[in-house]
């Protein structure tokens, strides 16, 4: 367990060292490496008054060089404390036709991020929130080769 909580915990701080400022920044592991169908990840946070309404909303992933595919697919489901809702459906090319990863990486392991369209979460309340939930498309009983998945607003 350790072995692979103290590279991800090096990737976080690789990727957040050069960054501008994060509102919320944070990453499930995913058991085992196995997303099963079904399963759903989830973020939640809340938001100071000073926090800007749009913030830049992006999906980070970490996979090795045993997932199976080109491509990912992701439904990702947002709710904020305005009451606004919004779904995202995602292709996600992980990869070249030619078996080339994209992302960042190093020996079997890479990191890839996904920008999605900006996260608003109007100042109606004193307690503003957000609930992110996100699954694989896939029709896979199980994807493997998937590390960990996360979230940055930013």
């Amino acid at each position: 367990m350790i072995q692979k909580i103290i590279p991800f915990i090096a990737t976080l701080l690789i990727l957040t060292s050069c960054q501008k400022e994060s509102y919320y920044q944070n990453a499930e592991t995913i058991p085992e490496s196995n997303w099963a169908l079904g399963q759903k990840i989830s973020f939640r946070d809340s938001l100071t008054l000073q926090d800007p309404e749009n913030l830049h909303f992006e999906i980070l992933l970490r996979h090795t060089n045993l997932y199976p595919y080109q491509n990912l697919w992701l439904y990702i489901k947002t709710k904020c404390s305005d009451g606004t809702t919004r779904m995202d459906s995602i292709d996600w090319k992980l990869s070249e036709p030619n078996g080339k990863w994209l992302g960042t990486g190093w020996g079997s392991l890479y990191n890839i991020s996904y920008r999605l369209p900006d996260l608003e979460i109007k100042k109606t309340t004193k307690n503003r929130w957000f609930f992110i939930e996100i699954q694989h498309g896939l029709r896979d009983e199980t994807v493997r080769g998937l590390e960990n998945i996360g979230v940055r607003l930013y």
